[in-house]
């Protein structure tokens, strides 16, 4: 069992953090899971719990953790939530490759979802068939606490060039219609968490005096 790491908001740090993001991102047109990704964001919990902003209710996350496991071989590379408000995002990170969510097969002119992509919707899959299991538990209400608690899945792979317009359209569509045990699953890449995580930081008045 892995405890939370406590997270208190510094702008400074997430701003320092989003540059250094930028930069990798500039560097290098495909960024590989375990070589690139991961090592890169257990470095930055400041950058790591500020993707909590995505969801409705968390911000800034005031827990997060890596490889958190749920149950046997089920474990999230990144957890982030607010235990106050009984929010937490379950995250996936896969590869960031153009071919990372729609891959071309044959000769066939549309494009099919990759390997990749079904995968780390896979683990999400596992990882809610895992949280409904626990959930009546006593170390649920250890990590999450006690009353209702709302999770959301987030998956972030591969890279805003490898997409056309209908293929984006297509992800929308998946994103707003298909649910996991009436649990949202969101997919972005990376190009487009930098560019949310940019945009959601000068949402936050204290943030301004950093620039």
């Amino acid at each position: 069992m892995k405890d939370f790491a406590r997270v208190i908001f510094n702008p400074a740090k997430v701003k320092r953090d989003l540059a250094a993001f930028g930069r990798l991102l500039q560097s290098k047109k495909s960024l590989a899971e375990k070589q690139h990704i991961l090592p890169f964001f257990r470095k930055r919990k400041h950058l790591s719990s500020f993707i909590g902003t995505f969801t409705p209710n968390i911000g800034p996350a005031t827990e997060i953790a890596y490889e958190f496991p749920f149950f046997g071989d089920f474990a999230a590379d990144l957890l982030v939530g607010n235990r106050e408000r009984g929010e937490f995002c379950v995250v996936e990170f896969e590869d960031g490759r153009s071919d990372s969510i729609f891959t071309k097969v044959g000769t066939k002119s549309t494009k099919e979802w990759s390997r990749r992509f079904d995968h780390g919707f896979s683990q999400l899959v596992d990882w809610f068939y895992s949280l409904d299991d626990l959930k009546k538990s006593n170390r649920f209400a250890k990590d999450f606490g006690r009353g209702p608690v709302r999770f959301f899945g987030l998956l972030i792979i591969g890279r805003t060039a490898g997409l056309s317009e209908s293929n984006r359209v297509r992800l929308k569509w998946r994103t707003e219609k298909v649910l996991v045990d009436s649990h949202a699953i969101d997919y972005m890449t990376f190009d487009d968490l930098h560019e949310f995580l940019n945009r959601r930081v000068s949402y936050y008045p204290e943030a301004s005096v950093f620039e």
